[in-house]
Parts: structure tokens; C-alpha cells; sequence
């Protein structure tokens, strides 16, 4: 790796982890955690790192955020980045309510307030880390590495930027078992994230509602069956069904996860 791409590749973690983490110190510091979005402020770390990378670059800032937000994709890819996610949470509560459980439609809110929230969560809060996270960094590592070994490397770093959220956001336990539940979950999303974005030959807007999607969770309940009360189902099905997808693709194309083509036209117009 040249010094210039090294050297991007530090501002990027630099802006995206300092940051981040300052926001985080401050909501532990003041014990805002239960009281404030602590979303909004820290998921913008990612961007800022991303466009700090780019302008320290070559390249026009200007011409990259115009290839990363393309929107004219074929539908379906859309469609994916919705359907991906909303699987995936709802298996769990099915297979809880097998063997004689109750499944039933419980979502969050009602239809409009969902269609809010993941549009709002894909435009200004979690989908936006995607302009860093797959939009500047997985490309980068591909020019070194394979498309699955760089969606790990991101998902690491994706894992490590969340680690403070331990200390004290409610949404995350600093237990073992959950802790190995959100690791596995992130390491293989992200993994099944580097893929996606080669499909859409590095536009992010799909990924930003696959990630939206993710944040929702579930819109089924399930209780009563004989999965009901597990404490590795959710390991095992929400985190797991990422692997199985990772397995997949790298069964199907390789390591480079995506058609060959599909991977030789990202390249060029890399």
C-alpha cells in the first residue's frame, strides 16, 4: 500500500474514532445515555472520515460523493436491500413460535412511523456511516485484498468504533454471550455489506436502507414454542444468518463474493 493510501487510511480511522468516541465520553461523562439520542451526533464520525480521506486525496470530492450516492439502479437491487434485513430479523421469531407456539404481527409502530424511521435512519443516523464504512473504506481494501477479507477487516473496525456503547447505552449488554452475539452479527453483516456494494457498482443508497432495515428489527413476535427462551437462537439464527450468506456467495463466486464482471466493471470504474 502506497504512503498516500496509507496515510488516507489513518485520517479516516483518526476523524472517524476521535470523533465518535468524544461524543461517547461526553454521554458517559454527563450519564446522558438513557436521556439523549446518543445516534445522531456519533454515527457522523464515519462521513467526516470518509470526506477528511478523500479531500487529503487526488481525488474530487465532488466526483466520489456523485458515484457513492448513484440512484439509478436496477429496482430490484432496492428491493434486496429491504428484504435482506427484514428476513432475517423475522426468522427468529418464527422459529420460537414452532411446535405449538403464537406468532403474531407486532411491529414497532405503525406503518407510517416505520417508513419514518428507516428513512430517517438511513439518511441521518445508522445508514449514514455507510458513506465511510463501504463507501471509501471497503473499495480501498479491495485493491489490496479479496472482497470477503476486506468486508471482515471493516467489520472489525465497524465492531471496534461500537465498543463504548458498552459502557452504558441500553440497547447494548457487557455480557459474553451478548457481546458474542453482536460480534458475530457485525463481522458477518459487514461482510455481506462489501459484497452488496459491489453489486451496485459502489452506489450506497441500497446499503443505507439494508442498514436502516437491520436497525429496525423484528415486526413478528413469537413466544411459546420450542425455541422460546434461548439464549443461543438469537446467535445462532439473527447473528448466524449472515455467515450463511457469506457461505453462499463464497461458495457460488469465490472470494470475490459478486459475479467476476460485476467485480472487473467496480475496478474499472474505480
Amino acid at each position: 500500500m502506497s504512503e498516500r493510501a496509507t496515510k488516507q487510511l489513518a485520517i479516516f480511522v483518526l476523524v472517524a474514532f476521535g470523533w465518535t468516541w468524544t461524543w461517547d465520553a461526553v454521554y458517559y461523562g454527563f450519564g446522558w445515555w438513557e436521556t439523549l439520542p446518543t445516534t445522531l451526533p456519533r454515527q457522523w464520525g464515519v462521513p467526516l472520515g470518509a470526506i477528511a480521506a478523500v479531500r487529503a486525496s487526488d481525488t474530487s470530492l465532488r466526483a466520489w460523493l456523485s458515484g457513492i450516492f448513484a440512484w439509478r439502479l436496477h429496482p430490484g437491487l432496492y428491493l434486496v436491500a429491504i428484504l435482506v434485513p427484514l428476513t432475517i430479523t423475522n426468522v427468529r421469531p418464527v422459529l420460537r413460535a414452532l411446535g405449538g407456539g403464537n406468532l403474531s404481527y407486532s411491529p414497532p409502530a405503525s406503518l407510517p412511523l416505520i417508513v419514518l424511521f428507516v428513512l430517517a435512519n438511513a439518511l441521518i443516523l445508522g445508514g449514514i456511516e455507510e458513506i465511510g464504512w463501504r463507501g471509501f473504506l471497503q473499495p480501498r481494501l479491495q485493491e489490496r485484498v479479496s472482497v470477503v477479507t476486506a468486508g471482515i477487516v471493516v467489520g472489525v473496525l465497524w465492531w471496534a468504533w461500537h465498543l463504548p456503547l458498552f459502557l452504558g447505552h441500553r440497547n447494548f449488554v457487557l455480557e459474553p454471550v451478548p457481546v458474542l452475539r453482536y460480534t458475530v452479527f457485525v463481522i458477518g453483516a459487514s461482510t455481506v455489506f462489501g459484497a452488496f456494494v459491489n453489486g451496485t457498482n459502489g452506489s450506497i443508497l441500497p446499503l443505507m436502507l439494508m442498514h436502516a432495515g437491520t436497525n429496525l428489527g423484528p415486526v413478528l413476535s413469537g413466544s411459546g414454542g420450542m425455541g422460546s427462551g434461548s439464549t443461543m437462537l438469537p446467535l445462532v439464527v439473527g447473528s448466524g444468518l449472515w455467515w450463511l450468506i457469506v457461505l453462499v456467495l463464497v461458495l457460488v463466486y469465490g472470494r470475490s463474493m459478486v459475479p467476476n464482471e460485476t467485480l472487473d466493471r467496480r475496478k474499472t470504474r474505480l
